[in-house]
């Protein structure tokens, strides 16, 4: 029975035939038994797509298992095979018939061509081919699809055969070619532009100092001097992989011996852009360039075991049977073993999947990286700024492009996830990479570039340079594309426009200048609530203050005006969007120079042949054209003439081309004012911050002065009761000591006593003095032996108490008691900071409303009696006002009171003041003391 699919179906249930991807039902959905009649009821194309889509996956099949290095897609592919077999031998179908694969067999499988035979890579990536007539593309002849998707080995655009080769092949008058290299490799470079010239690629082997010194003796090695090419690179070989880049350059090359004067017709351009990349990709780009640092830096030896042990392995793989093969059946039939085996053959597809997509840019890394000239990896924004760095990965996963593409923490209730669950799980966090456009014009007819593409594209990507630039040339309008700078003005303008064109972000791209607006949004209204929040708990503490209600410094009032840490951190995330800020703004400011230097090269060479045959006017001129008939009535020519209207069509185009120019100055000029805007923005939030954390600090010095006073306070106080015993002692010491001595058991003064007086004397004074002694030393010594003895004491004393008390404590379980004790008083102690800061903000609320209602019960109350006197002034027939009574515009008719608006009777009822600073936004300040 039939049922509704998705865009691509991939399902075990029945369902009719009329899918949207044949290719995916026919290898994903039907049975191999069927899969022969649903080809044979297709129309011929889709047939043709099928056979196409299965060679693809012949080859790279064949690739993966063939290939002489180890790579990852490879061992993944062994290891889903491996998980087939177990899930075939839990489900006792192991003898299932291998698939019927239609339009490819494993012996027409292509192999690598002679030239590149080191470097199989270049078979398997595609350069772009794209031929432009009467400013529209048009098919080139001898290869697949149709223009401008039409693209070719990169092996064949750098072989030496001319019939392979397209742009060794003569142009044909009023074409303009276009080549695109899907890397920034400098290897495929040289060798690209020494093909076109009919050209030996110059040796690499050559110093720079001495490529310098040399005198270019080809055209290639002119356009490719060190001037123009290895001169401009910013790394050297010590530098991080990521520090490789070329800098922002523009210039006109002459490869003409004579000189091209002060117009040469090549020029050269790099320049830096922006564009985006998944985290998942950028972390496995950087596993693979260190792998490929690994695999560079090893030595023969392990080199050779390597090949041994993957060569071991292979056939390990296909002639021994693995051991949990041999079980018996009824061991593994279970259901836990059934979704085991199942869940593990999902989980190996999907990482060869994932192999798979990536497979061509391992073996490019790998392959070029460390090359001679090497390979330019993509880098992230950081990466961009800091080269200097080992490694930027905290850096990058701090990226406001990062945090706003990236799924929050949210806390669910229930067993079932919430709605914001389900749409966070389908986020896919990205970040910000600034990739180069390279661009030579080696003719006004040619021009070759080199970009990279995202991480492990073979699949359509929709936000690609190179497919924006494949669209606008789908929609080009005849004679828009007439000249190479035509083309070079529409190539440099897409570069220079992602994230800023918004008919263009497509679902899988980050908005650019939304996350960032939304990230400052945030960071505005949090300073604002803290803001608000600070004025509350300084009104409330001023107000206990002023009510005398002096508490101890441990006040969560006081603790909170005296923490910074949430200003602070919002102060580092406006530090962090500033400084991304100031990274793309200086992104876009070599945009801009390389931009300028490339329109003044335009108008030099343009400028010339439109002043040559008319004067640049924004609209036709009724004057000039009746001056034009004349000068050509009196040179005789005529404007049949077909000289003419070819002069005239060059004017045309030159002027068109002009105009567009102009045009991408202003627009990246506009780029960079929104840019600025936005950084003005958190500038003003960062001063808000700044200023937030000024009036902290000096409220903290308030409260350090209050704190002070009442010190001072408890000081005075302990020192008049020191002194009242000091008086006391001082009355009753004497009274006590004769008491002492008259009472004491002497000869002298009982006839029952033993001891004489004297004996007694010298046996007090003595003992006395030394105990006196010994105390004056531990007081007042600050020698060691005193502090050590002290010390030892405090030390002993606490260590039996401890000792003791945790004894108790663990044996008598009264820890983990107080452990839950000390717990619920913590959540108590919040819930009554919470609750008595929601009353203490309600009580002030109440208090500005009651103000209110005196002051509206006051201006009826003025209204009545200016209503009464002048009733009274009427009955008078114009005499003056009564006595007694001041018109104001505050307290008209009102007799002398304290306020204009409360009387005698409402002193000392309310704080006017507080209530008027605290009740400016009582709804705003009533949910932030509440913690909402």
């Amino acid at each position: 029975m039939g049922r509704p699919l998705p865009s691509t179906c991939l399902s075990i249930g029945h369902h009719d035939n009329q899918v949207s991807d044949v290719v995916i039902h026919y290898n994903g959905c039907l049975r191999v038994a069927k899969q022969g009649q649903f080809y044979d009821s297709l129309d011929l194309e889709s047939q043709q797509r099928i056979s196409r889509a299965n060679g693809k996956i012949a080859d790279l099949r064949s690739r993966l298992e063939t290939s002489e290095q180890a790579s990852t897609a490879g061992t993944r592919l062994q290891g889903f095979k491996q998980a087939m077999a177990e899930w075939r031998a839990v489900t006792g179908h192991s003898n299932v018939p291998a698939a019927t694969n239609l339009g490819y067999s494993r012996s027409q499988t292509p192999r690598t061509p002679a030239f590149g035979a080191d470097k199989p890579v270049d078979s398997h990536i595609r350069a772009s081919v794209i031929y432009f007539k009467d400013g529209q593309p048009f098919d080139v002849p001898g290869l697949a699809k149709s223009s401008p998707h039409q693209k070719i080995p990169v092996a064949d655009l750098l072989s030496e055969n001319e019939s392979k080769n397209p742009i060794m092949q003569p142009n044909e008058n009023g074409v303009v070619r276009y080549f695109h290299l899907p890397a920034n490799n400098m290897a495929w470079v040289e060798e690209v532009i020494a093909r076109y010239y009919h050209e030996k690629r110059p040796d690499p082997n050559i110093r720079p100092d001495k490529q310098r010194s040399m005198r270019p003796e080809s055209k290639t090695e002119t356009v490719l001097q060190p001037g123009y090419w290895r001169g401009q690179q910013n790394f050297d070989a010590g530098s991080e992989v990521h520090a490789r880049h070329m800098k922002p350059f523009f210039s006109g090359i002459s490869v003409d011996p004579r000189g091209s004067g002060p117009r040469p017709k090549n020029m050269v351009l790099f320049m830096p852009y922006l564009h985006w990349e998944t985290d998942r990709g950028r972390a496995r780009s950087a596993e693979i360039a260190k792998e490929a640092r690994k695999y560079d830096l090893s030595s023969i030896k392990d080199v050779v075991d390597q090949a041994k042990n993957q060569l071991a392995r292979t056939e390990t793989q296909h002639t021994v049977a693995p051991a949990w093969a041999l079980r018996p059946h009824s061991f593994m039939s279970g259901s836990i073993d059934r979704r085991k085996a199942l869940g593990q053959v999902l989980r190996s597809a999907a990482t060869l999947l994932e192999a798979m997509d990536s497979h061509i840019e391992e073996q490019l890394t790998m392959s070029y990286l460390h090359a001679e000239p090497p390979l330019h990896p993509r880098r992230t924004l950081d990466q961009a700024y800091y080269g200097a760095l080992r490694s930027t990965g905290a850096r990058d996963r701090d990226q406001v492009v990062y945090r706003g593409t990236t799924a929050q923490p949210h806390p669910c209730v229930g067993p079932e996830a919430c709605p914001q669950c389900n749409e966070d799980i389908r986020k896919t966090p990205r970040i910000l990479m600034v990739d180069q456009l390279w661009l030579w014009c080696l003719d006004e007819k040619t021009i070759i570039t080199s970009f990279p593409r995202r991480w492990g594209r073979n699949r359509p990507d929709p936000s690609a340079i190179h497919k924006s630039l494949r669209t606008r040339f789908q929609h080009a309008h005849p004679g828009e594309i007439s000249s190479a700078y035509d083309l070079a003005l529409i190539i440099v303008d897409e570069a220079s426009r992602v994230f800023f064109n918004r008919t263009k972000i497509s679902a899988e791209q980050p908005n650019l200048v939304e996350l960032f607006n939304a990230a400052i949004r945030d960071l505005t209204y949090k300073q604002t609530a803290a803001f608000d929040q600070f004025l509350i708990y300084t009104h409330l503490a001023s107000r206990d203050y002023k009510r005398q209600r002096y508490v101890s410094s441990d006040n969560s009032t006081q603790n909170h005006l005296l923490n910074i840490n949430p200003e602070g951190e919002l102060l580092k995330e406006v530090k962090d969007i500033q400084d991304e800020l100031h990274i793309i703004m200086r992104i876009k400011e070599q945009q801009q120079a390389v931009m300028e230097n490339f329109v003044k090269h335009i108008r030099r060479t343009l400028v010339p042949v439109v002043r040559a045959h008319r004067p640049i006017t924004s609209r036709p001129s009724a004057v000039w054209d009746a001056v034009l008939e004349a000068s050509l009535e009196y040179s005789g020519a005529s404007a049949e003439d077909p000289t003419y209207h070819r002069e005239e069509e060059e004017r045309q185009c030159a002027q068109q081309t002009l105009t567009k120019a102009d045009i991408l100055l202003e627009d990246i000029e506009g780029r960079i004012a929104e840019l600025r805007a936005l950084l003005q923005n958190t500038q003003n939030t960062s001063a808000a911050l700044k200023d937030l954390l000024t009036l902290k600090q000096q409220q903290a010095g308030v409260i350090e002065a209050r704190e002070a006073v009442k010190q001072a306070q408890l000081t005075l106080k302990q020192g008049q009761s020191i002194m009242i015993f000091t008086v006391v002692t001082i009355i009753f010491l004497p009274l006590s000591f004769c008491a002492s001595v008259f009472g004491m058991n002497a000869t002298e003064f009982s006839i029952d006593a033993r001891l004489p007086l004297s004996s007694e004397l010298r046996l007090m004074f003595p003992i006395s003095a030394g105990i006196i002694f010994a105390s004056f030393l531990f007081a007042f010594s600050r020698g060691v032996f005193a502090n050590s003895a002290i010390v030892l004491a405090r030390s002993a004393a606490s260590f039996a108490w401890n000792t003791a008390a945790t004894w108790v404590a663990v044996k008598t379980g009264l820890y983990l008691v107080s452990r839950e004790m000390l717990a619920r008083a913590n959540r108590l102690r919040e819930k009554e900071g919470t609750v008595t800061g929601g009353m203490k903000a309600e009580v002030l609320r109440r208090e500005k409303n009651l103000e209110r209602m005196r002051a509206a019960g006051h201006v009826k109350a003025l209204a009545r009696q200016r209503q009464s006197a002048m009733r009274r002034t009427e009955a008078a027939d114009g005499s003056s006002e009564p006595a007694g009574m001041v018109l104001t515009p505050f307290s008209e008719g009102i007799p002398s009171s304290s306020s204009p608006f409360l009387g005698e009777r409402y002193d000392g009822m309310m704080d006017v003041e507080l209530g008027e600073r605290v009740s400016r936004k009582p709804s705003s300040q009533i949910h932030l003391v509440q913690g909402r």
